[in-house]
């Protein structure tokens, strides 16, 4: 079974752990279940030779994220697209043949009007996956006029997602398909004891209000003045958030580390009590996943998967409550998992067609 995938971007080699981590996982898993999958990635990275990924063959269209270059981004796009569903792929100096069964474009926007262009062309199946703020009102150009039969082809990663999905366009996605968790991630072992108290893993920009967490966490040290905490992240806020740590009194108890590769993020987590996000709004927010994979208690705003993983409130004063009882609590060291990626990958092909 031959599957393309259309995304603005993906892994740029097998090191890249930090571009979109559960699409890799999931690219992994179809991988390991003998999907031949082709990757057309439009925007990142910014390279454009195609490349091996674990056996996926990856062709990078090198638009950079810039509009000027939009116009070439997709036709390059096109361009590939054609190729691997004419069956006339030439990769490496090797032809291979096969019928694509399925085209599948995630986030909806540039990617999945590339998807449905070659899907009306080639008469292949086209689904689309909304990874975040694609179903917001911002993303108009993409969400007006919509039909019940593109939403049927539609897949969310939550039940939150789907809402807002129906609140911005009258229409439900058919399809709801969560992220899981992969299995060797899942902690197995905790540290008999935890050095860190509260930690914070996300990019530093408007939407994942670090605002709110950094004063949710000078409402905790009230309680636990020697409360020890990371925020894991880079972005555009980042001096913003130290000058505002700083006039908290925060200096001692806040560590603003930046970037971390995805591995010493996830034991940071074994390592940390509480998982604090304050975000205004996840899809799913697999960061809360990966914490609660990892036996690190989750305290959230009621975004995405939150709800499901750990305890949830809105203003600063009750996550902070929350905070505080969260370190109060015995450390049971179990993990909790609700969904695998082994069952994520089984969802997608039954999508794809393949019993």
């Amino acid at each position: 079974m031959r599957i393309l995938w259309i995304t603005p971007g993906f892994a740029a080699n097998e090191h890249d752990f930090n571009c979109i981590p559960p699409m890799q996982l999931l690219a992994k898993e179809l991988l390991w279940r003998g999907v031949d999958l082709q990757i057309v990635a439009l925007e990142y990275p910014f390279q454009a030779m195609p490349y091996r990924w674990h056996g996926a063959t990856v062709f990078p269209c090198n638009g950079q994220n810039r509009r000027w270059l939009k116009p070439r981004t997709i036709w390059r796009a096109m361009r590939f697209c054609r190729a691997i569903t004419f069956r006339k792929l030439a990769t490496f100096g090797k032809f291979e043949t096969a019928d694509v069964s399925a085209i599948h474009s995630f986030w909806l926007g540039w990617a999945s009007g590339v998807g449905e262009k070659v899907s009306r062309r080639r008469g292949v199946p086209h689904f689309t996956t909304l990874m975040g703020q694609d179903v917001l009102p911002e993303n108009r150009k993409f969400l007006r006029g919509f039909s019940p039969e593109r939403a049927a082809r539609l897949v969310v990663v939550s039940d939150f997602q789907n809402n807002i999905f129906e609140k911005n366009t009258g229409l439900r996605a058919a399809h709801v398909i969560p992220w899981g968790m992969n299995g060797v991630e899942i902690s197995t072992a905790v540290p008999a004891e935890r050095t860190l108290d509260v930690l914070g893993v996300g990019s530093l920009i408007p939407v994942k209000n670090w605002e709110k967490w950094l004063r949710v966490i000078a409402l905790a040290t009230q309680t636990f003045p020697h409360l020890r905490a990371e925020l894991i992240g880079g972005g555009p806020e980042r001096g913003k958030l130290e000058r505002l740590a700083h006039q908290l009194g925060l200096s001692e108890n806040v560590r603003i580390v930046g970037d971390l590769p995805r591995p010493e993020v996830l034991a940071r987590m074994r390592d940390a009590k509480v998982l604090l996000h304050t975000a205004d709004f996840e899809s799913f927010g697999y960061v809360l996943a990966e914490a609660a994979g990892n036996s690190c208690r989750v305290v959230s705003t009621a975004v995405g998967i939150a709800p499901t993983l750990g305890v949830v409130a809105e203003n600063e004063k009750s996550l902070a409550k929350l905070v505080v009882g969260g370190l109060g609590m015995l450390d049971d060291g179990r993990p909790f998992v609700p969904f695998t990626m082994e069952e994520t990958a089984a969802a997608y092909l039954r999508l794809y067609g393949k019993k």
